[in-house]
């Protein structure tokens, strides 16, 4: 324990893809701390692919290792999402895992639900688990407080594949001030790293 406290220390992750399995940390690390972790390695500095796929393995890894302590909270769910979110692949992996997130709250986040509905026509989503119609109800309820860029260009693209043309129009001069006032999705959901002493 001593030596893998020294690798996580100096962020030597060469070190310790080499010499612990993502079960391994789940074992020897308490819930918060391989939470952090897997959150280190996955928005490592270089950005570098394997690093993130192990990180996603981690996550996993804490998820089944600590099922009461993953489950208090719906933000573990939609952690998870964002690591396949960022990764760009297994898109629906990331739609269970946000879709999981939805399920838990009492009241959706808005963010979330953008996200569920923005991987409508992915493979193994689409026609299955979503379509046109279902995205774009989703998107319309996630957007009405707040129109971030990421899911009006989505719905927009939504009006354009169902031949909406006033529709889209509409969504395009709505796109025009989310640009200019920059309404990015912040991932908020993340905030429970707070909690963690991130």
């Amino acid at each position: 324990m001593k030596n893998l406290n020294s690798v996580i220390a100096n962020k030597d992750w060469e070190t310790l893809l080499k010499s612990y399995t993502p079960s391994d940390l789940a074992s020897n690390l308490t819930f918060i701390e391989a939470l952090v972790l897997s959150r280190k390695i996955l928005e490592n500095e270089a950005w570098n692919d394997e690093l993130q796929t192990y990180a996603i393995d981690l996550i996993n890894a804490i998820r089944s290792k600590y099922p009461i302590d993953w489950n208090h909270d719906w933000r573990h769910d939609a952690y998870l999402g964002y690591a396949y979110d960022l990764r760009g692949w297994d898109h629906e992996e990331q739609y269970h895992a946000y879709n999981r997130a939805a399920e838990k709250c009492v009241s959706p986040n808005p963010e979330i639900l953008m996200r569920i509905a923005m991987n409508w026509s992915c493979p193994g989503i689409y026609m299955k688990k979503n379509n046109e119609q279902k995205a774009i109800t989703m998107l319309k309820k996630a957007l009405s407080k707040t129109p971030y860029v990421e899911g009006v260009s989505c719905l927009i693209d939504l009006y354009n594949e169902v031949g909406d043309e006033e529709k889209k129009q509409h969504w395009e001069k709505i796109l025009k001030e989310s640009e200019k006032s920059q309404l990015y999705a912040p991932y908020e959901f993340l905030n429970i790293f707070e909690k963690y002493g991130w």
